[in-house]
């Protein structure tokens, strides 16, 4: 009777699958671990109030693991800007930024938020310094940046700064200044025309209405009126 030599127990394909699993589990976990760490910063277009934020959620789902935890909110701007802006009840919280991982992204309110950081030559804060030497110039400005930030019309704000700042006829500043809210309103309303969110639209619709109220004997404001009222018909 022929005997079979015993069948060897593959020790090194052992030891190298281990090695692998471990590697792996080297290079996954702390990936999932991060991915379940959301952090950013909110802006509060009401008060000009930012702050962070964090919480944890299970990757992939939108199930969180306990509460936000908020940070103490502070204003990125001083008193010569926030005198000047119009006291509105309720407030909100817009994200400005957000991150998860090794991802970033950077929303609407960073574009005021990073003007509001720029410094002068000699490190003193622009817009701050701005409002200061300029305060007839900044009551007609910020109320207006203030108002296009709660209808999330932040890609407009550059244009409001620059118009500001070489425009020195407190008349001329104003009208410039809501001209510029009208045709930013009317290219929002008809990306969410374009996106089916009527009611976002129509709210933002209503406020371009009333600031070309503002402007009843303006024939370049009142020729709006139509262009608005086209916009999802």
């Amino acid at each position: 009777m022929d005997s079979k030599s015993p069948r060897r127990f593959p020790v090194r394909g052992l030891l190298i699958g281990i090695v692998l699993l471990l590697l792996g589990g080297l290079l996954v976990v702390p990936t999932f671990l991060s991915n379940m760490f959301i952090s950013g910063e909110e802006f509060c277009p009401q008060l000009f109030q930012k702050r962070d934020f964090y919480y944890y959620r299970i990757p992939g789902t939108k199930i969180r693991i306990g509460s936000t935890t908020l940070s103490t909110a502070a204003s990125p701007c001083s008193t010569f800007i926030l005198t000047h802006l119009a006291v509105n009840n309720p407030i909100e919280w817009q994200v400005s930024k957000a991150s998860q991982g090794t991802r970033s992204t950077e929303l609407g309110p960073m574009v005021l938020l990073n003007y509001l950081k720029t410094l002068n030559a000699d490190g003193a804060n622009a817009w701050d310094d701005w409002s200061f030497h300029k305060p007839a110039q900044a009551k007609v400005l910020w109320p207006t940046v203030q108002q296009v930030s709660e209808k999330n019309l932040y890609f407009c704000v550059p244009e409001l700064l620059r118009t500001a700042k070489s425009e020195t006829d407190l008349v001329s500043l104003y009208r410039k200044l809501r001209m510029i809210c009208i045709e930013a309103a009317y290219a929002k309303t008809k990306a969410l025309a374009e996106n089916k969110d009527s009611q976002t639209r129509l709210k933002l619709q209503e406020w371009a209405l009333s600031v070309i109220e503002e402007f009843n004997d303006d024939s370049d404001f009142q020729s709006r009126k139509s262009d608005f009222n086209s916009v999802g018909n």
